[in-house]
């Protein structure tokens, strides 16, 4: 009898065990490998402080006060925000090839560190034969910062920095964010030669749907259209050169609630992803426009839930350099390459 009884407080012990490792999985489930997050923490701290935080909570540091970090305990304890460290000296950094003028129209010249054309083709190639890149587009980002005072910049998928770069110079504040640690290091040294790094703060994180750790999926000649890769697993081999940690959007209310901000999105297929971890972002923060590529989502089911993101929300979309006419959805195999979010423009059309 006391031996019945040891066995049924036994398999008691054991049920209770397994529901607790049931709730413990269920709970944990969305939360990022962490022990590939742990791994990428060590290789941060092992660095020569280009990163100033990888740390809980979210350390938020302003632009003119990067010494005082303001700590906010107000995010859930999956933020890895990563703010890198501008004042690091990048310059022999391997993957620069040199440092030319980015002529930006009617606001004058600054420094722009670019990768060999061998390898990007496409804007590091047009900088060094042109002294720009995407200067239409750029033009209009000024001007509507430039006729809307209180709007600020976020530049998602900044590359090599030619839109931060060109705001900066303008005279606003910029916040720009890459997964790619190379491009930071080439934008702090462009930054730096310009003069410039009062005006911008730089994270060093992807944007997605999850707080994950994103692997590269990288096109030998065209390093600016480096793609994520999500879900890598803790067995693979992740290292800053390689891969990096994305972030929700969401993670970035306390910086900018109650902002009025245009943002400009550049980030190889990843639009969506970063748009649906941004569902509270895009209630908290006045996000007035958002320009983005679309080549990519012109008849995949990524642009259709982009479409159903934004109209939801009241944007209308619109061809970059035409403000009369907005676009028709029915059309949008036929869209430019870039579009403008616009956010309840007045009578069908928008001016900043």
């Amino acid at each position: 009898m006391v031996q019945l009884n040891k066995i049924k407080r036994l398999l008691i012990v054991i049920v209770f065990m397994c529901i607790c490792v049931g709730v413990f999985r269920v709970v944990y489930k969305p939360l990022p490998d962490i022990k590939l997050l742990t791994r990428y923490s060590g290789n941060v701290n092992q660095t020569d402080g280009q990163v100033l935080s990888l740390t809980l909570p979210l350390i938020i540091y302003k632009p003119d006060t990067v010494a005082k970090p303001v700590i906010s305990n107000t995010l859930r304890f999956t933020s890895y925000v990563r703010f890198f460290n501008t004042s690091a000296d990048y310059s022999s950094a391997k993957q620069i090839h040199k440092c030319v003028d980015l002529k930006i129209q009617s606001i004058g010249n600054t420094p722009i560190c670019v990768y060999d054309p061998a390898i990007d083709i496409y804007v590091s190639k047009s900088i060094i034969d042109n002294g720009n890149w995407e200067g239409d587009l750029i033009r209009l980002v000024v001007n509507i910062i430039q006729e809307t005072p209180d709007t600020v910049f976020l530049d998602f998928g900044c590359n090599v920095g030619v839109y931060t770069l060109a705001i900066a110079k303008f005279g606003r504040q910029v916040t720009a964010l890459d997964a790619n640690r190379k491009n930071l290091e080439m934008l702090t040294t462009s930054l730096q030669k310009g003069n410039l790094t009062k005006m911008v703060t730089l994270i060093w994180n992807a944007l997605s749907d999850k707080t994950e750790t994103v692997g590269f999926k990288e096109d030998r000649k065209n390093i600016g259209g480096l793609q994520m890769v999500g879900e890598v697993s803790s067995t693979s081999f992740v290292s800053d050169e390689n891969s990096s940690v994305a972030i929700v959007l969401d993670d970035l209310v306390p910086i900018f609630r109650n902002q009025s901000v245009l943002i400009k999105m550049d980030i190889e297929t990843y639009e969506l992803k970063a748009m649906l971890g941004g569902k509270q972002f895009f209630k908290e923060v006045d996000v007035k426009f958002l320009l983005m590529e679309w080549m990519h989502h012109k008849l995949s089911d990524v642009g259709t839930g982009i479409i159903q993101f934004m109209t939801e929300r009241g944007y209308t979309p619109f061809s970059p350099l035409q403000r009369s006419v907005p676009l028709k959805i029915k059309d949008r195999q036929l869209w430019s390459s870039d579009i403008i979010w616009v956010k309840n423009p007045m009578n069908g059309t928008w001016s900043a």
